[in-house]
């Protein structure tokens, strides 16, 4: 049997790191290999085929739609303008210039094989006029660039200028976990403050710290849940048993690993290889994040269990950690 090691997983709904860190004190964020993005070995965060498969499930318009109420309810009233960081294939920015608001996106990865996969589904959905896919560091922004990438979209006149900054900012599927360095987590929400409109809001994505609490994080379980998608499964491994917890820095540092087989037989697809890696995860509490906003300018006004407004932080079904 597999225990949990995150909330969200063992409730049946995965918050997956994307990016990793280059290393402590590296002041950028990214994973990065050069396996071919068709699916092979190396790391997950450059294969965006494999990572699409194994999650790919959420509800990506519906998350969008959760992220606009937020800034009905907390931010500028509206979410015309929509800035993406850690964007992998780009799922919210495209699910929101897809709806009917047609809210325009800025994307933002530092993996080149993310990247790619980010620009090909822009191209495949029809939304080069409303989504830009930029290469950045998210410890390192330049505002002044993602501003102009968002001002070059076609259709960004039609809904107000960006030269006061996005409506919401957000940092999903805990790629805020990456941020190993207190250093590059005030640098990552600094950089965002200085993108929004004012009066815009950032929303962070993490894992439940009850976790931490409940000393499960020690006990170094892991978790482990499948996929089928297209005709194949993908069999995931997020943490093992052994895996080590620093409770001085509250990083863990997981093995992950992703196996694609055919659904009947279970035997490997040919033409993918599995892919294992080890990840290390840095698991923030809500003070802390409250202590590290502020530090950056920003202020805490809202928290909640899941992309929802029905499930309060502290709820037992809470799947993770929302930070408005």
């Amino acid at each position: 049997d597999v225990a949990g090691a995150a909330r969200g997983m063992s409730r049946g709904m995965a918050i997956v790191a994307r990016g990793g860190s280059g290393g402590e004190g590296s002041g950028s964020v990214v994973l990065e290999n050069t396996a071919s993005t068709a699916g092979g070995g190396g790391s997950i965060y450059g294969n965006p085929k494999v990572y699409e498969l194994a999650f790919g499930y959420r509800d990506f318009p519906g998350e969008v739609s959760f992220l606009q109420k937020l800034a009905e309810k907390h931010g500028t009233g509206h979410m015309r303008s929509l800035l993406e960081l850690g964007a992998g294939p780009a799922w919210h920015s495209t699910a929101a210039a897809a709806a009917a608001a047609r809210t325009y996106a800025v994307a933002v990865d530092n993996s080149a094989p993310m990247l790619q996969r980010a620009r090909e589904r822009v191209t495949e959905m029809g939304l080069t006029d409303v989504v830009a896919v930029v290469q950045g560091d998210i410890t390192a922004l330049d505002t002044a660039a993602l501003r102009t990438a968002a001002a070059t979209l076609h259709t960004a006149g039609e809904r107000g200028s960006v030269d006061e900054g996005f409506d919401v900012a957000c940092l999903l599927l805990g790629t805020a976990a990456h941020l190993l360095e207190t250093d590059d987590a005030i640098s990552c929400l600094q950089g965002a403050a200085a993108a929004l409109a004012p009066g815009g809001i950032m929303v962070l994505e993490l894992e439940h710290p009850f976790d931490l609490f409940e000393g499960t994080l020690l006990d170094a379980h892991g978790d482990a849940w499948e996929s089928e998608v297209d005709g194949v499964k993908v069999l995931v491994e997020w943490g093992r048993a052994g895996d080590p917890f620093d409770v001085t820095t509250h990083i863990v540092t997981r093995t992950v690993g992703f196996n694609v087989v055919d659904p009947t037989s279970g035997e490997p697809v040919e033409g993918w290889q599995a892919i294992e890696e080890q990840v290390r995860c840095r698991v923030f509490t809500a003070p802390e994040i409250d202590l590290l906003a502020r530090l950056a300018g920003l202020r805490v006004v809202a928290g909640y269990g899941d992309m929802n407004f029905d499930t309060p932080l502290n709820d037992e079904q809470a799947h993770n950690m929302i930070i408005v």
